[in-house]
């Protein structure tokens, strides 16, 4: 009986050490937007984040065919929500890209098409609560990183 007792205990000891640590709530999000230049190889660097990455892919994927765009392309604007998904436009872009961090990359995760029929001239986000807003052209959109949240005018 007694060996069964420490034999249980033991395994318990040993089950719960195992198990994962979560630290909850974290809040991921940054205050206010970055705003990036785009050096000539196509990286960006954000030395308040000491983050650094490469946008041609971005561009390529935002211009298609158009590679003068994306030559001309001279800033991108970032920012991260609560839950750590970076939302990624520019000026002259039609979408907004929303990418999730993993081992060493940036991943897409959706792209929010906001303004489909003319590109956006100086497009700005600002972290709130519960969304991102993305501010164009006096018109304000609330993104979360599904598309555009409801109450979100479009």
């Amino acid at each position: 009986m007694k060996k069964n007792l420490m034999l249980t205990l033991a395994l318990a000891l040993v089950l719960t050490g195992c198990a994962s640590l979560q630290l909850q709530p974290v809040d991921f999000s940054w205050a206010s937007e970055e705003i990036l230049d785009i050096a000539s190889d196509g990286t960006v660097k954000a030395p308040r984040y000491y983050m650094e990455f490469n946008v041609k892919a971005l561009l390529a994927k935002e211009f298609a065919a158009d590679t003068m765009a994306a030559k001309n392309a001279k800033i991108v604007r970032i920012i991260r929500d609560k839950a750590g998904f970076y939302y990624m436009t520019a000026p002259n872009f039609k979408n907004v890209y929303v990418f999730q961090h993993g081992d060493g990359s940036l991943s897409l995760n959706n792209t929010i098409a906001v303004s489909p029929e003319k590109p956006m001239n100086d497009p700005k986000f600002n972290q709130r609560y519960t969304y991102i807003e993305l501010l164009n052209n006096g018109a304000k959109l609330q993104l979360t990183k599904g598309g555009v949240q409801q109450g979100g005018a479009k």
